[in-house]
């Protein structure tokens, strides 16, 4: 039997609270599955720089203890981390399931290229790989070695997994940003706009231009110095190209499309780096040069005063001109009798005559702004204010006489 007091069924008002309040606690779980996948994913990352340092400065060897543990700790953090990238996307589809929304396809895509992505790491062990087109040189034939460790290439591709700050930050600026989350998504949707990590990117370009491209340029400049020294070290032990500045110094010239020649790279991988150096570095100069020009464009304000300023100045030296071509006539008539004074006043007349009319000839190119115009427009929309204050106090008093009299009315029908 049915409780009386249970209702059996749910109006939308009833249920809109719950769904809202179910909605912001699956987002709020969300945002912590991204932030523990950017810590531990940075923690995989960190493993491997210190291994990886540890073996191409031969602290370490392979096949060793020290080895084999930093392996198996890169491949915990990594284990976790896929974990969370399951939950994240668990949470993904009640969000969307809340809302009254499907991407079932687009969310198994997502799911798959993440894990892709962050299930590529050194494992425990010293796999081995012939060595791929070996590059003739003097320091290849010195350096020469018939394998490759394949925690070389597995360590390049751990690199995709700065991808994970970017969305740290989109998530951050997310949460910082639309205090109305809903609000935020229907005007996003009636102005065709998508609230991703592309939208955050312009919004931080937007509004920290110098912040976010020197922060781009340094994250490329060590990346790439840490692929090329990677790719050389693994590949030819011992050459110079094994220290992390020698690999600064060759990604900067090579960014800066200098290219001394003092340092080259040697192996295949080496060269791959290097040329995809060389293509940034043209595209994101051209980028760094756009943000510059942008920044130091003229806003509406300057603008404007720039404008006055020049018409001020161009109808200053039209009144000089005028002025100059009433008073060089008059000396020029005052001097008629005496010729050569007469020549010489005469001669400066016609000049301040060329000048007033080139002066006038670029002042009618700009409308005439002046003070007193702007004054008298300020104190003409003051008259008006004060008009429409004065028509609104009145009907403020005639409402209150007429309910006043209408109070009266009663009262005497009452008695």
């Amino acid at each position: 039997m049915r409780c009386k007091s249970i209702p059996a069924t749910f109006s939308a008002s009833t249920l809109a609270p719950v769904l809202l309040a179910l909605k912001e606690n699956a987002i709020k779980k969300r945002r912590f599955c991204v932030y523990m996948k950017c810590l531990f994913g940075a923690v995989g990352m960190f493993f491997m720089v210190l291994e990886g340092e540890l073996i191409i400065s031969n602290t370490i060897q392979k096949n060793t203890l020290t080895s084999d543990a930093l392996k198996t700790l890169i491949s915990i953090s990594t284990a976790i981390l896929i974990v969370f990238i399951i939950v994240q996307y668990t949470y993904q589809k009640k969000i969307e399931r809340f809302s009254n929304r499907s991407r079932n396809l687009r969310c198994c895509v997502e799911i798959i290229v993440e894990i892709v992505v962050c299930v590529v790491h050194p494992f425990p062990g010293s796999g081995r790989i012939p060595k791929p087109l070996q590059t003739i040189s003097k320091q290849s034939a010195e350096l020469t070695r018939d394998f490759v460790y394949l925690d070389a290439y597995l360590s390049l591709f751990m690199i995709f997994r700065f991808y994970l700050f970017g969305q740290v930050t989109s998530e951050w600026l997310s949460s910082k940003l639309y205090s109305n989350r809903t609000l935020a998504k229907h005007l996003a949707y009636l102005t065709k706009v998508r609230l991703n990590s592309t939208f955050m990117m312009k919004y931080l370009l937007f509004r920290y231009p110098f912040q976010f491209v020197s922060t781009i340029l340094f994250l490329v400049l060590i990346v790439n110095s840490f692929a090329m020294q990677t790719c050389e070290a693994y590949t030819f032990p011992g050459s110079e190209m094994g220290s992390f500045l020698n690999a600064l110094w060759l990604v900067i010239i090579t960014f800066l499309t200098i290219g001394y020649g003092d340092f080259y790279p040697v192996s295949f991988c080496g060269r791959c780096v290097s040329a995809a150096t060389g293509f940034l570095g043209i595209g994101i100069t051209g980028f760094i040069f756009s943000v510059f020009v942008h920044h130091f464009e003229m806003n509406r304000d300057e603008k404007y005063l720039l404008k006055f300023s020049k018409d001020e100045r161009l109808k200053y030296q039209r009144r000089v001109a005028a002025s100059n071509v009433i008073k060089f006539y008059y000396m020029a008539a005052k001097h008629r009798d005496e010729k050569a004074k007469y020549l010489v006043w005469r001669e400066r007349f016609w000049k301040a005559v060329h000048i007033m009319r080139r002066s006038t000839k670029k002042y009618g190119n700009y409308s005439d702004i002046d003070l007193i115009d702007i004054q008298q427009m300020i104190q003409n929309v003051e008259k008006r204010q004060n008009e429409i204050l004065s028509v609104l106090d009145e009907l403020g008093k005639s409402m209150k006489s007429d309910q006043n009299a209408n109070t009266g009315d009663v009262f005497d029908s009452a008695m």
